[in-house]
């Protein structure tokens, strides 16, 4: 399938028919699920509750150091039975060969101890397994075990790809799924060769701090990216996708308030200011509105960009602009200005303005360019020798002590006091280090220079990084649908089980069933999901008038389905539908009314079965 042709199309027209006869969709759902490893025992348990949500792919890791735990003792006992398992339940499983041992690390230094681990385990399971990824999130250090590099990933795929080929060319290589759209990262392994070792690209569009919607434009990116190194041709698939249902971290519920009170303000009695303009393609810190995380306030009031520009001090003396890293450049001067008048800028998730958001959609890395601005900056293990990769403790400052406890998440960046001016005060937050470097990953700078508001920074990104259950649940269907109207061939769910460890633990709470394989309502979306877009049914046609989106489809037995839904906030719209409505569903597979000409479109998807055609324009 050609994702760039079928994004071409995506944003032709408001309303269309299905006339026409385009590709049709092939086994798109999937799932990760550690049933390699954990979960091994309950596997048939899992398989059995998959089926219930027509759910047949299941990615999952083939580790190495679990087939090799000590050098030339090999074991597959494990494998061994999950493979039957799978076979019984009619599961195919998508397995991942990664991870070094001690004996070779890191394994892209290690050729030949590699790609004998690759030649015995596929050799031993390609009758059943046909499809094989290299790695996993290769551009983070943590997987990597070495400074991610694209071109250095391209001796480890190759001698992957040249081992499973020669084992059975008809089998199918898979480029490791990259933690995000690292557009930089791919470009540099394309460069060094990597469009001749895989037959499948493969990312992981995670945007826990945003919305689904925001994957159309990194779909795009990523389409001409492929195309000017000759593999656009190629398949896409998303093997991680998803939102964790943690609880919002104890930074919200009592870090900030200290903070707030240390800069002279009482959340309780401030109406904020939180950045949402999703018609320039910005969601900022809507999510992060919608989640709770800023309940703290008497009143949260959503603004657009171009309110920024003057905006009041007195009516917002506290301003959200975005909710993790990225940011438009292009308004960063109405936000110095706001500080300069007297505002407080609450910058609580990851570096400050790290990306550049482009009108396009796109967004560019440009790090700490804009900081001296703000007489505020970081620094981290990839820029200024000494700083550790990850901190070994986080604590309460000095001046903090008894004030909250410390949920640890870790950040590994390091805010400083360099680009302070006269009058400017630095006060850490929460220290953080190691037995032999001290720092802060959060920190007030109380700023009376030029300057006369204050900015609260957390460099943590895991503090917005959660969803309440119901929104996991509505964001599920539209990132599906977003991604096979992009072209998408297969998409795996990140992941099936919550393993629920710690209730505000991020990694603990991102399956669609708890613990105990208990439904949760994103588990119904996807089952209302692949029974209104069963596999066989055309690629779905996705449009956008406003903040509304339409995508429709015709199933396998001839009947046409339409969604209609919002990124964020709902938006009143003409719905013209024309032809017999048999149902009408929202996203948990609820039965509604049959809406009229005036409808109130929302983040949760409403289904419309049977119609010929459906249009949406604004109200």
């Amino acid at each position: 399938m050609d994702f760039k042709r079928t994004l071409g199309m995506a944003f032709a027209a408001v309303g269309f028919s299905l006339a026409a006869a385009p590709a049709v969709t092939d086994n798109p759902y999937g799932v990760c699920a550690h049933v390699s490893r954990g979960e091994l025992d309950i596997a048939p348990q899992e398989f059995k509750r998959m089926h219930e949500a027509d759910i047949n792919w299941v990615r999952t890791d083939f580790d190495w150091h679990g087939v090799e735990p000590k050098q030339g003792a090999w074991d597959f006992s494990r494998l061994d039975k999950l493979i039957p398992l799978a076979k019984q339940a009619n599961v195919s499983i998508l397995p991942i060969l990664d991870y070094d041992v001690p004996w070779a690390t890191p394994a892209w230094r290690h050729p030949d101890a590699w790609g004998g681990y690759v030649r015995r385990i596929v050799s031993r399971y390609a009758k059943d397994l046909r499809y094989w990824e290299v790695w996993n999130e290769q551009n983070g250090s943590g997987f990597w075990r070495d400074r991610p590099s694209g071109a250095n990933y391209v001796p480890l795929l190759k001698r992957a790809y040249e081992e499973i080929k020669k084992i059975d060319p008809e089998l199918t290589v898979l480029y490791g799924g990259t933690a995000g759209v690292p557009l930089g990262y791919i470009e540099d392994s394309l460069k060094a060769g990597a469009g001749a070792y895989f037959d499948v690209m493969n990312i992981h569009p995670y945007h826990w701090q945003g919305v689904p919607e925001l994957m159309i434009a990194e779909f795009r990116d990523l389409g001409a990216l492929m195309k000017k190194y000759g593999v656009g041709d190629k398949p896409l698939w998303i093997t991680e996708v998803g939102w964790s249902t943690a609880l919002p971290p104890v930074f919200y519920r009592e870090v900030l308030p200290a903070a707030f009170r240390r800069a002279g303000i009482d959340p309780a009695k401030t109406t904020a200011a939180a950045v949402c303009d999703m018609e320039k393609g910005f969601s900022g810190a809507a999510r992060l509105n919608r989640s709770g995380n800023l309940a703290m306030f008497r009143q949260v009031d959503e603004i657009g960009l171009d309110r920024l520009r003057g905006l009041s001090v007195e009516r917002y003396p506290v301003l959200v602009p975005t909710g993790g890293e990225e940011f438009p450049a292009e308004y960063i001067p109405a936000l110095v200005d706001y500080v300069k008048r007297g505002g407080t800028l609450l910058l609580p998730s990851g570096l400050p303005f790290y990306y550049d958001l482009r009108s396009d959609g796109g967004k560019v890395q440009v790090n700490d360019k804009y900081l001296k601005q703000f007489h505020i900056g970081w620094d981290a293990w990839w820029t200024k020798e000494g700083v550790p990769e990850k901190e070994s403790y986080q604590k309460p400052a000095p001046e903090f002590d008894g004030a909250f406890k410390i949920d640890f998440k870790p950040a590994a960046r390091f805010l400083h006091d360099r680009n302070l001016r006269p009058g400017d005060e630095f006060i850490p937050i929460i220290e953080a280090g190691t037995d032999t470097y001290k720092g802060a990953v959060a920190a007030l700078y109380k700023l009376d220079s030029d300057l006369k508001g204050n900015i609260i920074v957390c460099t943590t990104l895991a503090v917005s990084e959660t969803v309440p259950e119901s929104q996991q649940a509505e964001m599920l269907p539209r990132t599906y649908l977003i991604a096979l109207a992009s072209g998408v061939e297969r998409i795996f769910w990140y992941n099936f089980r919550s393993g629920e460890w710690q209730p505000d633990e991020r990694e603990a709470h991102f399956g669609i069933v708890r613990k105990n394989l208990e439904p949760k309502p994103s588990f119904r979306a996807y089952r209302t999901l692949s029974r209104l877009c069963p596999s066989g049914s055309t690629v779905p046609v996705l449009t956008r008038s406003g903040e509304t989106y339409l995508a429709g489809w015709t199933r396998p037995d001839g009947m046409k389905v339409w969604a209609v839904w919002t990124s964020l906030r709902p938006e009143k719209i003409r719905l013209d539908v024309r032809g017999n409505v048999v149902e009408a569903l929202n996203h948990l597979g609820e039965k509604q009314p049959v809406p009229g000409s005036g409808y109130a479109a929302s983040p949760a998807i409403l289904y419309l079965v049977g119609p010929e055609s459906v249009s949406a324009e604004p109200l």
